[in-house]
């Protein structure tokens, strides 16, 4: 069984009467936890971090955390091949209720298991990742409760902003405050979530801040009835009699016409109701595709490409799985590749099998290519536009990424490939191959146009975004053109396949943004509040963020006073001077270089790395190492576009930080200059458009 219980759905679950297993304890001695490990390492024999935390304060057995019986021991001398060895494993193990689904007794995460966790036992989704939100509480919950509850309410996991965001756009609901989220009871069924302590309604200073009083979960899609954009499934709404309509093109007498007044949907849905002939809101099917093809954090990865391999809950995020080989993306795990193998020393684990994780063992040392997994929705933004990638616009490069001749799939083999990739166009393009699409990265040295990302979340490619001038000339950091024959535009002689960190491949300049040419990874400006929530629920990213820019690099007039201040931030914000990273430094420090004052921050994710923070008093301040005239100019300008520079009152200030985030310009390629600086205004008739 390949896909999973989605993809095999008349399987029958086994009859299994599962023991119970107390909640992991919150301390106990060593003594007992060697004794909830006795029969694990008797066949395990060592593992990475053996209570998944490299601190040796949390003492923990293994069936504290995976159930199972631990007093079940492998006798010496068994073969792994043996019935004997099998019968040991199956008494010791928990076993799952959809053994093909799961492809036991492999532990590799499946490929595309869609809702299987929601109809497995609790017990096995225990036993299998303990840090599971239907079952983290009992595993977790003696330390972590806090982590758990704000969790299950974080933007990644209730994916509110999206799920709302559709439905609003296309007329489903017509709440801009959105009411529907995704969340599941432990067994799986669909469950309200609401803030804390808002049984009696919010707060105005809670409403100002954008959180919500609960999530609802998302109807059915063939329950609802058509109220959005997509009116071509609601024929019209005249029709004589009773007779169910019949679905299909008008004939030839036009008899159809007449019974169905064409441009009058909302006299009449269907004479059976909502829901039926094909009277349906197609973007909440679409909203529920998506749950299954881009899951949240409630839901495993799709774990069959590179960009896709997780686990779910806590593990998402705090479990390092192999998705890309750019250092620049994945920092110290870019040497173990793509393919989502281990590097484990459990023997019992394949190390040439895709599905599992590099380790056991959580970690705050999470690479970017982890957040991808789910941050490369939707593809033209996001966190493609800070690594330097957008969608690929299947022109670019094309006659290595289309076949020869034309393709004509079949549907079978069309729905096989949409099973993985929704675009329509993998069914006829040479991506549709697994294998090729794992190996795209490895076409670069040999493509004119473009050059793509080693990471393909959704089966998808992505193109390198460049510096270019307007006739699409192709640029260095100085401004002058690069000839389209030049060899090293892409890559000069001496750069690698994979470029350091650092060092922006070949001569043109690869438009990422500048903390990741640096080699800043997602967690390093993204912490612990900003992965887990606040606890209370939001609808929309920006207002659940702790970090605002000048957290870090000040402003025009005063220099960082390290503290979040983001719209998230907890009263008085986060002290950025007293983080500490795993290796014990300070994340933040300032320190004297060259007899000024330097702000520095050390890399969570890899422990040799650290930069100076760029500081806009710097830059604005003449005389200083730092000083730029064009920076200056732009922070400092008066709003009669005339006077710059510190002395402008800062009333006047045409981008005064109290009104205008950084990133409104600051935003690698995608700019926002539209709506200050040039209109927005559609469907207006020029001469020069």
């Amino acid at each position: 069984m390949q896909y999973g219980y989605a993809s095999d759905g008349n399987k029958k679950p086994q009859n299994i009467q599962y023991a119970s297993t107390p909640n992991a304890p919150r301390s106990q001695s060593e003594e007992q936890a060697n004794a909830k490990s006795v029969g694990c390492i008797s066949c395990h024999t060592d593992s990475d971090a053996k209570t998944m935390h490299n601190i040796p304060s949390v003492v923990l057995g293994c069936t504290d955390c995976h159930g199972g019986a631990a007093d079940i021991v492998l006798p010496n001398g068994i073969s792994k091949d043996s019935k004997a060895y099998k019968k040991v494993r199956d008494k010791a193990h928990v076993l799952p209720l959809y053994p093909e689904a799961w492809q036991y007794p492999s532990s590799a995460n499946p490929k595309r298991t869609y809702t299987l966790l929601n109809k497995e036992s609790p017990e096995f989704i225990r036993f299998t990742n303990p840090s599971d939100y239907r079952v983290a509480r009992e595993a977790c919950g003696a330390c972590h409760l806090n982590e758990i509850v704000s969790a299950e309410r974080s933007l990644m996991a209730t994916g509110a902003m999206l799920w709302g965001g559709a439905a609003y756009n296309n007329g489903i609901l017509a709440f801009k405050n959105y009411i529907i989220g995704e969340a599941y009871t432990r067994a799986g069924e669909p469950a309200v979530l609401t803030s804390p302590n808002s049984e009696n309604g919010l707060t105005q200073t809670q409403i100002a801040a954008g959180i919500l009083q609960k999530l609802v979960p998302l109807p059915t899609w063939n329950v609802i009835p058509p109220a959005d954009i997509f009116r071509v499934f609601e024929r019209g709404g005249r029709n004589n009699g009773t007779q169910f309509p019949e679905i299909g093109l008008p004939n030839a007498a036009g008899q159809i016409q007449r019974l169905e007044e064409p441009g009058r949907p909302d006299i009449r849905q269907s004479n059976r109701g909502p829901g039926t002939g094909l009277r349906v809101a197609i973007p909440v099917l679409n909203i529920h595709k998506t749950r299954l093809n881009d899951p949240f954090t409630w839901f495993m990865g799709t774990n069959d490409q590179p960009g896709d391999y997780r686990n779910s809950g806590c593990a998402s995020c705090h479990v390092v799985y192999a998705n890309d080989r750019e250092p620049r993306h994945s920092s110290i795990y870019a040497k173990f590749g793509r393919d989502g193998q281990t590097q484990t020393i459990d023997p019992t684990i394949p190390k040439n099998e895709s599905g599992h994780p590099l380790k056991h063992e959580f970690t705050r040392a999470i690479p970017t290519s982890q957040c991808m997994n789910c941050h490369m929705h939707q593809p033209n933004v996001f966190l493609n536009s800070f690594l330097g990638y957008t969608m690929w616009d299947y022109e670019s490069d094309a006659p290595p990424m289309w076949p020869e001749k034309q393709k004509y799939p079949t549907s079978k083999e069309r729905r096989e490939i949409n099973k993985r990739n929704p675009e329509a166009a993998a069914a006829i393009g040479k991506w549709g191959d697994e294998e090729f699409v794992r190996n795209v990265y490895d076409l670069n040295p040999k493509l004119n146009d473009t050059q793509f990302a080693d990471y393909h979340g959704h089966g998808w490619n992505f193109r390198g975004v460049f510096k270019r001038d307007r006739k699409g000339n192709l640029l260095d950091k100085d401004g002058n053109i690069i000839s389209n024959d030049d060899p090293e535009k892409w890559r000069k002689k001496e750069e690698s396949k994979f470029t350091p960190i650092g060092t922006n491949p070949g001569k043109t300049v690869h438009m990422m943004s500048i903390h990741a040419e640096k080699g800043m990874q997602c967690a390093d400006c993204h912490f612990a509040q900003d992965s887990h929530g606040t606890g209370y629920i939001h609808g929309e990213v920006a207002n659940a963020v702790e970090i605002r820019c000048k957290d870090c690099h000040g402003t025009a007039s005063k220099y960082p006073n390290a503290y979040t201040s983001g719209p998230a931030s907890r009263p008085g914000g986060t002290d950025l001077l007293a983080l500490r990273n795993p290796d014990g430094k300070r994340r933040f420090e300032w320190i004297k270089k060259d007899g000024r004052d330097v702000f520095i921050q050390r890399s969570i994710v890899d422990p040799k790395l650290e930069w100076e923070v760029s500081l806009v008093k710097d830059s604005v301040t003449k005389g200083h190492p730092k000083y730029n005239k064009k920076a200056a100019r732009a922070k400092t300008i008066s709003k009669n576009n005339i006077d710059w520079g510190l002395g402008v009152p800062k009333d006047q200030l045409a981008h005064n930080d109290e009104e205008m985030e950084c990133f409104t310009c600051h935003l690698s390629w995608t700019t926002s200059c539209a709506g200050c600086h040039l209109p927005i205004e559609a469907n207006w008739k020029t001469k020069s458009h």
